[in-house]
């Protein structure tokens, strides 16, 4: 038997991932871990014939000491909001990433009531997301170097979770994302908007 566990409303999803656990019926082990949008999802014996589902503790405060947590709904809540977000631009593919890429931030995203992200090619390093996240609308004053910090994706649900929904948008778009909702869902190439909100 496999347990998930979260919180009611995510009954659904919790569902579904039991289900891609199915395929793996035959293979159930400790440590088995399959991926699922940007978090992988792991089993943990309990006894012989029963699992528990794990996902990483996005909520950490301590990135380095991150540990695993049988509390789904957090990882649920996201990886369901990126399949809609996703869905929301007809005819593109997901783009997928870990919860560990990094995310290059402005550092004044932290208290600005909307915010604008985008897409580009990988760049810097391997574990570089693309993404790059700014206030919206874009302060006239020049960047400096100084101005601009890496972190990892997770963290993003630190200052407004809804930045983690847009992140499995593939290169070329973007998203203004103000505190309680998705605002527009953007193309770079062509600087219109896609989708309009709320998401």
């Amino acid at each position: 038997m496999v347990m998930a566990q979260a919180i009611e409303q995510l009954e659904s999803q919790a569902g579904a991932l039991l289900d891609i656990l199915e395929d793996y019926a035959d293979g159930l082990r400790d440590g088995l871990s399959v991926q699922a949008g940007w978090t992988p999802f792991k089993l943990v014996a309990q006894d012989a014939d029963r699992f528990d589902v794990l996902a990483p503790d996005l909520a950490t405060k301590v990135p380095d000491r991150m540990g695993w947590t049988s509390d789904l709904t957090l990882a649920l809540w996201v990886l369901n909001g990126q399949v809609t977000t996703a869905r929301a631009l007809d005819g593109t593919e997901p783009q997928s990433m870990r919860f560990t890429d990094t995310v290059l931030c402005y550092r004044g995203i932290e208290n600005a009531n909307r915010l604008v992200m985008s897409r580009t090619q990988r760049q810097d390093s391997p574990d570089d997301s693309g993404w790059y996240i700014d206030v919206f609308p874009n302060p006239e004053q020049s960047r400096q170097p100084a101005d601009f910090v890496r972190w990892p994706a997770f963290q993003l649900l630190r200052i407004n979770r809804h930045l983690t929904r847009a992140l499995l948008l593939p290169v070329g778009y973007g998203a203004v994302v103000c505190k309680d909702q998705i605002d527009a869902l953007l193309n770079l190439t062509t600087m219109r908007i896609e989708v309009r909100g709320p998401l």
